[in-house]
């Protein structure tokens, strides 16, 4: 008899002092997909990140921050959270050393941000500063209340065979937004103000999506999960 050994997920933290934070819930949907998560040590020594890469199947990149516009050639705005640099770089190795890799990478939220940032991309520091007539997308200055809204999915792309149609929605809690695309990936989502709610890059190993698919209970959004731990 052949024993199919699970897929290893590594999920990255913030730093808090002395510990390494992440929510229970990515763990929780990793599990469920079948796969076992494991939490990231975020170390910024490339050597140690490309250790640790290498007992991993596949990536998710986390949310719950903001980047310094540093990292993407710009100065930072009022509008900007609190940052944490270590995390960031951190997060940048592990993005590009998994790329190199050809393993799967799923960033969620802000860890979708990074991922345009680590592709060359930029970002809007804040959509009501930065972006014209654009939708509500956090209802309000507590990233714990959300909102709700609708996106578009092009019919080629990844996001919809987990939708299977061409008009979704999403929860939103997050006040920053792709700017400029980062190199090689494709739009496979926007909301009707334009913001780029989904990407993934042209290998399909890499999906970004700007909402939380492991805070709603939809079919669609636990697919994303399920894709992550596919061949």
């Amino acid at each position: 008899m052949i024993h199919m050994t699970k897929k290893i997920v590594g999920i990255t933290c913030d730093i808090k002092g002395k510990f390494f934070e992440s929510e229970i819930i990515y763990s929780q949907k990793v599990i469920d997909a079948g796969a076992v998560p494991f939490y990231l040590p975020m170390d910024t020594t490339k050597k140690n990140v490309s250790k640790i890469a290498a007992c991993l199947d596949c990536l998710i990149v986390t949310g719950s921050r903001d980047i310094d516009p540093s990292f993407y050639g710009e100065k930072k705005s009022r509008s900007i959270n609190e940052l944490d640099k270590d995390r960031t770089l951190s997060e940048l190795l592990y993005i590009n050393i998994m790329k190199k890799k050809n393993k799967k990478i799923l960033g969620i939220c802000g860890g979708m941000q990074l991922i345009n940032v680590a592709f060359s991309g930029s970002l809007y520091q804040d959509i009501e500063l930065n972006i014209l007539k654009s939708i509500n997308h956090n209802s309000s200055s507590d990233s714990k209340k959300g909102v709700r809204h609708t996106i578009r999915i092009a019919p080629d792309s990844i996001l919809y065979r987990f939708f299977g149609k061409s008009i979704g929605t999403v929860n939103s809690y997050h006040h920053q937004a792709i700017k400029v695309l980062g190199n090689s990936l494709i739009v496979s989502a926007k909301s009707k103000d334009g913001i780029i709610e989904a990407f993934e890059d042209k290998s399909g190993r890499v999906l970004g999506v700007q909402w939380h698919p492991e805070l709603s209970k939809a079919k669609s959004d636990f697919e994303v999960f399920k894709w992550l731990i596919e061949q």
